[in-house]
């Protein structure tokens, strides 16, 4: 990790998972499948129960996730659909 923000280890997967930065540095995670969003919403969750993050704002940063990961299943079922009407000719 090339980064200088701190890191934590998930206790779950082993993942080495960089922290997020000090208001008004900017945040970076990895958010190209449900499964990465999946990763975050956790996260979010971990540290509003540790008091890390306001309930509140994990609230608004939950809400945010959930509509990424809407957008992903959209993008998917799209590929999926272009998928098979180029299969069936159409």
């Amino acid at each position: 990790m090339n980064n200088n923000l701190p890191v934590e280890i998930d206790g779950i997967t082993g993942e080495v998972e960089t922290l997020p930065p000090h208001k008004g540095q900017r945040y970076r995670c990895k958010l190209d499948s449900l499964g990465d969003v999946k990763r975050e919403m956790a996260k979010v969750y971990r540290e509003a129960r540790s008091g890390l993050v306001d309930v509140q704002e994990a609230t608004k940063l939950t809400w945010c996730l959930q509509a990424v990961g809407k957008a992903i299943e959209g993008s998917d079922l799209e590929k999926r659909i272009e998928a098979l009407e180029a299969k069936n000719g159409h």
